[in-house]
């Protein structure tokens, strides 16, 4: 008996050899179909850029002031998450979030709420009327009073946050006629494409400073990112803005990140509820300093 002849008897008693050989079979078939058979390769084409939109620096800048003129307060429900880095550990710590009631009126009125997750207890209490203000944690029984724009740096990082860092994140500031200039800088950044209005203001020597920089995404014209910059040129705030909505006819973030680097803290707002215009009266911003509570003046402890 030939090979052949032995390996078809071999099949017909061994079923599972059958099988194997018949997978081998379609395997090669396959293999070809891969290879030898394959008649051209065509490449798809990339998908399309964006289309971007254009803009000049005195629409953006109108752009801005509308919204400043259209919004005069603020009433919002928002869930914070703190976070604070230390160069000297090299780690960031990331605290857990907190629901907060925001009321905002202009100029610089701010009041916010916290409470704790899932208990919902109050973590803080925070009013300012722009130029003072006052912070209440219940669970130290402690009163924190200071300057509400600028003060002395405290040992901890979150107790150099001062309500004007939030308030210019969330109410952006727009060319002040005749006190600043501005010019528009065309730049990419990754895959994205950006309109930047920079904002000049005179330094006490009559030279210009660099004030802020709105950084505009050209795809739908939003303001994606603000920066703030001090005195000496250093970044102070670099606040970025995500998930727009309307609220009140308003297109408004409903994702804002806010990071001060110079104070070792961020912020990450994320927006449950909105509404603008609403009225609010002084008593809303207006907050008994609490009897028994410990009196911290951060403007007259050691830096």
């Amino acid at each position: 008996m030939g090979i052949a002849s032995r390996a078809r008897a071999f099949g017909r008693s061994h079923p599972a050899v059958c099988r194997l050989a018949k997978g081998l079979v379609v395997f090669s078939i396959a293999a070809g179909l891969n290879g030898c058979l394959i008649q051209k390769r065509t490449k798809l084409p990339p998908a399309p850029p964006a289309a971007l939109q254009s803009a000049t620096l005195d629409e953006l800048l109108e752009k801005v002031h509308k919204q400043q003129e259209a919004i005069q307060t603020l009433d919002a429900t928002v869930e914070i998450e703190p976070t604070v880095s230390s160069a000297q550990k090299g780690e960031m710590v990331t605290y857990h979030d907190v629901r907060a009631f925001l009321l905002i009126r202009k100029p610089a009125f701010l009041r916010m709420i916290g409470q704790y997750p899932v208990v919902r207890n109050t973590a803080f209490d925070l009013a300012s009327d722009g130029e003072q203000f006052g912070l209440y944690i219940p669970s130290k029984n402690r009163y924190i009073t200071g300057n509400s724009r600028e003060g002395k740096r405290g040992k901890s990082a979150l107790e150099n946050l001062r309500p004007q860092h939030i308030l210019d994140a969330l109410l952006v500031e727009g060319l002040q006629p005749g006190q600043e200039e501005a010019t528009l800088e065309v730049a990419k950044a990754g895959q994205k494409s950006y309109y930047i209005v920079l904002i000049l203001r005179r330094g006490q020597d009559g030279g210009l400073l660099l004030a802020r920089k709105l950084w505009f995404e050209r795809e739908h014209l939003l303001l994606e990112r603000l920066q703030i910059f001090d005195a000496q040129g250093q970044m102070a705030t670099d606040a970025q803005y995500s998930s727009y909505g309307e609220f009140s006819g308003i297109s408004y973030p409903q994702q804002i990140v806010l990071d001060r680097p110079q104070d070792d803290y961020g912020l990450a707002l994320s927006v449950t509820q909105m509404r603008f215009n609403a009225p609010l009266e002084d008593d809303k911003f207006q907050m008994a300093q609490p009897a028994g509570a410990e009196i911290v003046n951060l403007e007259q402890t050691p830096s």
